[in-house]
């Protein structure tokens, strides 16, 4: 089986490392790469010692060869028309998320897959984690009893390299006429917000939708888009999901998650260290696993797929919800400008706003909007 990497700096590195050290035991051939910024990849030595031919375009590179299965791992505003490239080729896809900027974006995707009958699979590891599955099993089963509130929070400080990076699309809404609306609930902490869409999803190959959307949106960075948000999310059946986050913040919380339902609350903490742990009314406790246990588990099930003519569990359908979500936010919800006299500079060349750490750390666990800190 063929592999072509689109895209090998960046997040695309790590599909380089896979690809290098895993490929014969897979049985796979690494087939190119396309990349038109490769000079910059800090791998490049590695790629070209490996002996992998590279090419700016992916037309170029389909001139040459072809390829069992494309991995697309470029900035969001490129995901669809890439996708459908590859497909157009012959290609199955492994695209990185998040899935596109916009819902009529998501729509030619998932129209092209069927036109084509080659999936396109979204790369939020969870999903394919066993951790997740296992207990989306137990959520599907009603093992857990109805949802109640499932929470999540992340305190990710950045930097002002990191909207700076590659062609300087982070943080923005939109550039030339095209949709990016790149914020920290749409890129950096997606999988976060798509995980509790994926696990209220009414079976496995589904996620939730969101039907009304409140909450706060701001920044303090130099961007158009926002760069904190505390989020209300109800779903389309009346569920409640909550998201904090920030990129603004002096100090680091790694992601976590409380999610509550009838029966068990589900914790999980990565600054902990803790597996995936349900504590049931009845006493019972439950272990599910590590969900970065298994992160590549995405490229290699798609590889399964691909030989047992199969679907991966999380495709453009799967994904689609948290594209609506992102979408709704920017359509609904205000972003608003920390005030000028809270915002300092750190040691990382970057920004926080003053006593952001502790309201947004305070609103998770009250289930709160900033707004509603006093």
């Amino acid at each position: 089986m063929k592999i072509l990497l689109v895209g090998a700096g960046g997040y695309g590195s790590l599909y380089v490392h896979q690809l290098l050290e895993h490929s014969a035991e897979h049985n796979v051939v690494w087939e190119g790469v396309v990349d038109p910024y490769f000079d910059a990849c800090t791998d490049k030595e590695k790629i070209l010692q490996a002996g992998i031919p590279v090419y700016d375009t992916m037309e170029a590179f389909y001139n040459a060869h072809t390829a069992d299965l494309a991995v697309i791992c470029t900035p969001p505003f490129l995901h669809c028309k890439q996708s459908i490239c590859a497909l157009e080729h012959g290609s199955y896809v492994l695209c990185e998320k998040p899935l596109a900027p916009t819902p009529e974006e998501a729509e030619l995707m998932r129209a092209a897959e069927k036109k084509h009958n080659k999936f396109i699979a979204i790369g939020y590891q969870w999903s394919f984690s066993a951790a997740i599955r296992a207990l989306k099993e137990d959520v599907l089963s009603g093992k857990l009893g109805a949802p109640v509130l499932l929470k999540t929070l992340v305190c990710w400080p950045r930097n002002r390299a990191y909207y700076a990076r590659g062609t300087g699309w982070g943080g923005k809404i939109s550039r030339d006429g095209v949709m990016i609306l790149d914020s920290v609930a749409s890129n950096a902490c997606a999988h976060y917000v798509h995980n509790m869409l994926f696990l209220l999803g009414k079976d496995m190959e589904s996620a939730a939708e969101a039907a009304e959307v409140t909450g706060d949106c701001l920044r303090a960075n130099d961007i158009e888009n926002f760069d904190t948000c505390t989020l209300r999310i109800q779903t389309t059946v009346g569920d409640t999901l909550y998201f904090a986050a920030s990129h603004a913040t002096e100090k680091v919380r790694e992601p976590e998650f409380i999610y509550r339902f009838e029966n068990a609350e589900v914790r999980f903490s990565e600054a902990e260290g803790s597996q995936i742990t349900a504590y049931f009314k009845n006493g019972e406790v439950k272990t599910y696993g590590n969900p970065f246990a298994d992160t590549f588990r995405k490229l290699w099930d798609c590889v399964a797929a691909i030989r047992s003519e199969e679907t991966p569990i999380c495709t453009v359908k799967t994904a689609t919800p948290h594209t609506k979500l992102i979408n709704m936010i920017y359509r609904t919800l205000p972003i608003q400008a920390f005030p000028a006299d809270q915002i300092l500079e750190n040691d990382n060349n970057g920004l926080f706003v003053k006593n952001l750490f502790e309201n947004i750390c305070t609103a998770y666990d009250r289930g709160a909007l900033l707004s509603e800190i006093k």
